[in-house]
């Protein structure tokens, strides 16, 4: 089985494809990955081949700086919307030497139907949450605080998620699929639609553990467990980071990922006063520029990355912004958490985690305060019925095959295409 992986977004959206593809190579298929430049380093560590994008998503990141809530989300799709047509072109030149029987695609930028189209082959929507898939349980979790949306309007929400990904990228796409010489036919815009009309597969990155399919949903979509990228055997922790566990108890670890911080000094000095106050050791995840304002001393250790896989295991609790990879891990970890959302669908995993009884309350990132901080992590610290209950839910995740169920399900997609080509033969 060839499979070709399009993915665009954050490091969120992109590893779990890198998981995904490094599978589907160890159990003997080929897979090629096209990303942004920002995760080739990543490919290349899993052993998948790489073809770069022509998206900056540092860029884009600082695009979106100063928004939060629902026009988080907003300003991502009118961002990325207007790169689309220079995507599919740096899309379309990886994917044609490709021979895919598969196209596997992050719909944030919904490129990969048309390459799909193009190529004549099934395409697959992959997806770390249940953004796009209409269901009347809950609103779709890409608009951020939907909490006080009235039931009736939760499946309206995914319709109108789906426009507002689209909105700002179909001039592009359809001058792409134009020039290519494919047809204008209606729902083209649509990722969860094949170009025949008929319902695209969409598999759902995590675990049911978090979130079981809702009742509602067709029987293509699916939810895989999630697709972690295991951390090679050869790493070895930097020497700083592996003296500073082994000199004390299990620190806490405080980290924001990509998000673009609005007044990283403020944050810093908030993080370094409530470590303080608490007594607890803390290792600090920097990021792209939030937090490398503070210095590494007994008590903190500032560092730019480790795999959370590994380091996760180790810390007592973990406070973070509630993308859906960094909420995933600390969850399979067992670790109790804090969430400080920012955007998207940040804030649907803050809710989901706290209805688990995994994770305090916590404030949005731009509200938070240090006695708020603090008020969470003592929670997290001394609670053990939150404790227990984390660790159960991580040995429950771990006991999961997301990437495996991954493969089996797109080898019988891949198998049913074929059998289905022959018959018109």
């Amino acid at each position: 089985m060839r499979v070709f992986l399009l993915g665009v977004g954050s490091q969120g959206d992109v590893r779990p494809l890198v998981a995904l593809a490094e599978r589907l190579r160890r159990d003997g298929h080929q897979a090629v990955l096209a990303a942004p430049p920002l995760f080739k380093p990543l490919a290349i560590a899993a052993g998948v081949p790489f073809a770069a994008l022509d998206l900056d998503m540092i860029r884009v990141g600082e695009a979106m700086a100063n928004s939060h809530g629902i026009r988080h989300f907003a300003q991502l799709a009118r961002t990325l919307g207007g790169l689309a047509e220079v995507a599919l072109d740096g899309a379309w030149a990886a994917a044609k030497g490709s021979a895919a029987d598969v196209v596997v695609h992050h719909p944030v930028l919904p490129l990969g139907q048309h390459i799909a189209e193009r190529l004549g082959v099934p395409s697959v929507v992959a997806m770390p949450l249940p953004a796009l898939v209409p269901t009347a349980r809950f609103p779709s979790p890409i608009w951020a605080n939907t909490a006080q949306l009235p039931g009736v309007l939760n499946r309206a929400s995914y319709w109108v998620a789906r426009q507002q990904l689209s909105f700002w990228s179909r001039r592009g796409i359809d001058r792409w699929r134009a020039a290519a010489g494919l047809p204008h036919r209606p729902g083209r815009h649509n990722p969860l639609r094949s170009s025949d009309g008929s319902a695209a597969t969409a598999l759902h990155a995590y675990s049911e553990q978090v979130l079981a399919p809702p009742e509602d949903w067709p029987s293509t979509a699916r939810v895989c467990g999630y697709w972690f990228l295991p951390t090679p055997s050869a790493w070895t922790p930097p020497r700083k980071l592996a003296a500073f566990l082994d000199a004390g108890d299990p620190p806490v670890y405080i980290g924001f990922g990509s998000m673009t911080i609005e007044d990283p000094r403020r944050l810093n000095a908030m993080v370094q006063e409530t470590v303080t106050r608490l007594g607890t050791r803390a290792i600090v995840a920097s990021g792209y520029q939030g937090l490398r304002g503070l210095t590494s001393s007994d008590q903190v250790l500032v560092i730019r990355h480790a795999p959370h896989d590994w380091l996760f295991p180790r810390m007592s609790a973990v406070v973070h912004h509630g993308g859906a990879g960094t909420t995933g891990a600390a969850a399979a970890a067992g670790r109790p958490q804090v969430i400080c959302p920012v955007g998207t669908d940040q804030p649907f995993w803050a809710q989901r985690m706290r209805e688990l009884g995994v994770a305090a309350e916590a404030p949005a990132l731009h509200a938070v305060t240090g006695p708020a901080l603090e008020r969470a992590l003592r929670l997290v610290l001394d609670g053990r019925d939150l404790q227990d209950r984390a660790a159960a839910l991580g040995t429950r995740i771990r006991a999961e095959d997301g990437t495996g169920h991954a493969v089996s399900l797109l080898e019988q997609i891949v198998s049913g295409a074929h059998r289905m080509e022959a018959s018109h033969l």
